[in-house]
């Protein structure tokens, strides 16, 4: 009896969110990588554009951190309208973000 009662609200649930995205069927416009090991493992074979994105490095250091920061300006360089960048450390470089292709 729990278990029916628990998939009925899991159930509701997964009915809120579909409802609250658009539905299973709406499709987003996406930013392919244009590699395709990368691109045909993402939903939509990039990533989705007006959509909020979590770039990391490979640990916690300096290098690590800079290499996504350039990373992720490059992909979004080639996006139009504006980027929200919000970072845990002010440790941003502007003028590296700007070499990247991405005005700050």
């Amino acid at each position: 009896m729990a278990d029916r009662a628990a998939n009925s609200v899991i159930a509701d649930l997964q009915e809120r969110i579909a409802h609250l995205g658009g539905g299973a069927g709406r499709m987003r416009e996406v930013l392919p990588f244009g590699l395709p090991e990368i691109d045909r493992r993402l939903p939509g074979g990039g990533l989705a554009l007006g959509a909020l994105h979590e770039v990391a490095g490979g640990g916690n250091g300096a290098v690590d951190g800079a290499a996504a920061a350039l990373f992720a300006a490059g992909v979004a360089a080639r996006t139009k309208g504006k980027v929200l960048w919000i970072v845990t450390r002010a440790d941003l470089f502007a003028p590296a973000i700007a070499q990247a292709g991405l005005a700050p």
